[in-house]
């Protein structure tokens, strides 16, 4: 394959200094269109990102995909740049192009926005009125879609969920949940994706920092589905320290201050509003990331990389691989006892 393009990929790689190792974007169609590598436009080399068991993108989007989500899949990559080995790396495939609807869904001709997060702005959920400029950046059209979708099914849907308020759907009001809400969304579906977000203690996606993730009219159910993108940052047991909590009903990343970009209300108002269906979802994605569950696949994970591992260049001295996995094994047994011992009293906040 000749005259692709390549980059530098992950948040990290903004930092020249930073002790991890930047991830890589290979785009195989970027100079010749039509170009595919086994299907795929675009190759993903997934850096550290201060993941060093490599293994957190792998477990948790298969977690995604076990609770119904249809997530990306997820290998690992031996890589040589300019015939030096550059080391193992997560290798997920890409997440917002026609390939991946392809492969995921039954009917590939929908809608498809991803949402970026950082310096691109986060999926906020908020309805501003009926310009498309004030949409385009946070919810960035791919894979074909047109610019009159944006008026046609992702600006209706916003200004339902905008609206949208718990208190608004109580048992006297069940006709306008059903005629708003589930006219609009896999109400299911995106409890399962919270659901796991909440159980692996992600606040670097949709109900966290409201980023990384995608929203695709599928129009095989005439709803729109919610998928994420880049689990790297998952288990960490300080994500959410002070000033927010890890609690099923809300989390809160440490890097942001008390009033600065409080999480989107939107997932926060659907857990609440569908109370016992959360509740009942938590538990069902506890038991995919349990200790014996999640923690065999970390097993299985951790054979197949051991004899690749020993000749990484980042590892040896430097960083133990073997702390790390067995560290993020005690992180998942952690969190899943936090995460029962809280959906079976089930009580929102």
């Amino acid at each position: 394959y000749e005259n692709v393009g390549v980059r530098y990929r992950g948040h990290s790689a903004l930092d020249a200094d930073s002790d991890n190792r930047f991830g890589l974007k290979v785009s195989v169609n970027q100079y010749v269109p039509g170009t595919e590598f086994h299907g795929l436009h675009n190759l993903n080399f997934m850096g550290t990102e201060g993941d060093f068991s490599l293994l957190r993108e792998r477990l948790v989007q298969g977690v995604m995909r076990d609770a119904g989500v249809p997530a990306p899949r997820v290998t690992h990559v031996k890589l040589w740049v300019n015939d030096v080995f550059y080391g193992v790396m997560p290798f997920p495939e890409e997440q917002d192009d026609d390939p991946y609807l392809d492969a995921h869904f039954d009917d590939d001709n929908g809608y498809l926005y991803k949402i970026n997060g950082y310096c691109e702005g986060d999926g906020d959920f908020l309805y501003k009125g009926d310009n498309v400029d004030k949409y385009d950046g946070r919810y960035e059209a791919k894979a074909d879609t047109p610019e009159e979708a944006y008026t046609t099914h992702l600006m209706p849907f916003l200004d339902c969920a905008d609206d949208y308020s718990p208190s608004e759907f109580d048992t006297d009001n069940d006709t306008a949940m059903e005629t708003c809400i589930e006219s609009w969304i896999d109400v299911p579906e995106w409890l399962a994706e919270i659901a796991v977000d909440v159980a692996v203690l992600d606040v670097d996606g949709l109900q966290g920092t409201g980023q990384n993730f995608m929203l695709y009219w599928d129009p095989s159910i005439e709803r729109f589905v919610v998928y994420p993108w880049d689990k790297d940052s998952v288990f960490r047991a300080n994500n959410a320290e002070s000033p927010g909590d890890d609690s099923i009903w809300r989390t809160f990343p440490f890097w942001k201050g008390e009033d600065n970009n409080l999480p989107p209300a939107f997932p926060e108002d659907l857990r609440r509003a569908y109370a016992d269906e959360y509740c009942a979802t938590v538990l069902d994605v506890a038991a995919l990331t349990s200790a014996e569950t999640l923690g065999a696949k970390l097993e299985t994970a951790r054979a197949l990389l051991d004899g690749f591992i020993l000749d990484d260049p980042l590892y040896g001295d430097e960083y133990n691989w073997e702390y790390e996995v067995e560290s993020l094994l005690g992180e998942i047994t952690t969190r899943n006892a936090q995460i029962i011992d809280e959906a079976e009293i089930c009580s929102p906040l």
